[in-house]
Order: structure tokens, then C-alpha cells, then sequence
């Protein structure tokens, strides 16, 4: 009589199975009461051209972690949104929202009004078109955080600040 026993195979060179990366998180992620207000402010806008524009630095994982935690609750919000990695610049740490022009439509303010209440204390400046262009006359290679075509505004997610 033969007996078969089924079990895993092993691989051929008898070298355990890769395990599939755990995605990176962020400890500054907005809590669930944080992200409960910022749902409430950002649902309220209903401009059609709302949107949000999110970006980390390259190589940052939890940068990015956090990026996409941003760009999930404005989503989730019914806001369009882009997010992507900046490289060839070193980013300040904490979290920034550069506003293109210096009197900002009421969507964007809602969208300052919501980062806000997220719980990283994030710092926002007006003029951001006007201030880059500048720069990049003054100096072509200056590294600023370009704002995409069309943008109202930048969410830029910089590493976590030390303590």
C-alpha cells in the first residue's frame, strides 16, 4: 500500500518563500477623529473643479504612507486627486501647503480648513505661482516644488520632523 502525504512543496533550492513587503505606514497619519473633521470640512466644498495635488519625496516610504493617507480622505471626500513622488530635491520635514495664488478660491481655503484639523500642524503660504516663477528667474536651477499644470495648490509631505 502507498500512502501519499500532501504538504507544501518544497521550492528547488530548499530557500523559503519570498514574503511580500509590508506596506509602509505612518505613525502621522490623521487619527479617526482627525479624519472625521477633515471628511466634514472637505464634503462641504462641492466646487467642479475641486482637487487635490499631494507630493513626497522619492525614497521617503513613509512620506508617501502619509501621502496617500491625505489623498485617501480627500477622496473618500469626492475630490479629485493626484499624488507622486518629487526627486532630485531634499524636502524640508513636516507637511506644507503652497497655495498658487494669493487670494485662494473658497475650495482651497476649505482644503487649508481641513489639513488644518488633521493633526500635523501644517504650514500653508500664499502667492506659491508668482514666488516659483521668480525664483526660476532668478535662478533656473533653483530646486522649488513645482506646481502641477493647473493646480491651486500643493500638498507637499516632507519627512517626519525630529523631536
Amino acid at each position: 500500500m502507498v500512502l501519499l502525504l500532501a504538504g507544501a512543496s518544497a521550492q528547488a533550492d530548499d530557500k523559503p518563500a519570498p514574503v511580500a513587503a509590508k506596506a509602509a505606514e505612518s505613525k502621522r497619519a490623521p487619527d479617526a477623529s482627525e479624519r472625521a473633521a477633515m471628511l466634514e470640512v472637505l464634503k462641504v466644498e462641492t466646487a467642479p473643479n475641486r482637487a487635490a495635488w499631494v507630493r513626497y519625496s522619492a525614497g521617503d516610504a513613509e512620506g508617501k504612507a502619509l501621502a496617500e493617507a491625505l489623498a485617501g480622505i480627500f477622496g473618500e471626500a469626492g475630490w479629485k486627486v493626484e499624488t507622486s513622488a518629487l526627486s532630485g530635491m531634499r524636502l524640508k520635514p513636516g507637511v506644507m501647503m503652497l497655495i498658487a495664488e494669493e487670494e485662494a478660491p473658497t475650495w482651497v481655503q476649505g482644503a487649508q480648513e481641513a489639513l488644518g484639523k488633521s493633526g500635523l500642524n501644517a504650514n500653508s503660504a500664499t502667492g506659491y505661482k508668482s514666488y516659483y516663477d521668480e525664483k526660476k528667474v532668478e535662478n533656473p536651477a533653483w530646486p522649488g516644488v513645482p506646481l502641477p499644470k493647473d493646480a491651486a495648490f500643493v500638498i507637499v509631505v516632507g519627512p517626519e520632523p525630529k523631536s
